[in-house]
């Protein structure tokens, strides 16, 4: 289901959660650390106002879109049907605390259409740790397939080593994401 550089991020992010005990803070995670998922990445910041700004965005992830979008607000570059699909997986992910996979048809003004998979992990503000401050994606494409015609997604719970992880997090006494 994950791509092997997805994995390797939400693991981290459970061994984070399970060794603080709680959704990790944002200055737990640096990039740099995952040269072979920075591509991949963006990191979505909430602002004051509650829009969603992005604060990076990985070479694959510009290549695809066309641009590099680090810095602006996602209402500035995406609207319609599209904008309320993405914001509404980051503000579920961001409202349950919980990673969120999706997998759907990535079809962008270039008009094609290929398949996409998408993990989000919630991180916590730095300074208020009640709040999720942060949401971070990992888009993969498939360039040879066209992905499914209904997106499909699965929040926490969906994931294949989900349960692995619920027994590694619930015996180190942390809630299971």
């Amino acid at each position: 289901m994950l791509d092997p550089r997805q994995e390797e991020l939400y693991r981290a992010w459970c061994a984070e959660t399970a060794r603080c005990h709680h959704v990790p803070p944002r200055a737990s995670f640096d990039p740099v650390d995952f040269p072979r998922c920075l591509p991949t990445l963006v990191i979505y910041e909430f602002t004051k106002d509650d829009a969603v700004r992005l604060r990076l965005v990985g070479t694959e992830i510009a290549q695809v879109w066309g641009s590099d979008y680090t810095g602006r607000c996602l209402h500035e570059f995406m609207d319609g049907d599209y904008h309320d699909f993405i914001r509404g997986h980051i503000d579920q992910c961001r409202a349950e605390r919980v990673p969120l996979f999706s997998h759907s048809r990535f079809q962008w003004d270039r008009g094609r259409a290929l398949d996409t998979r998408r993990l989000l992990l919630p991180y916590a503000d730095n300074e208020k740790p009640e709040r999720i401050g942060f949401v971070l994606l990992s888009q993969v494409f498939d360039y040879d397939k066209t992905g499914p015609s209904f997106p499909l997604v699965r929040l926490g719970s969906g994931f294949d080593f989900f349960e692995l992880d619920r027994k590694v997090l619930t015996q180190h006494g942390a809630a299971a994401p």
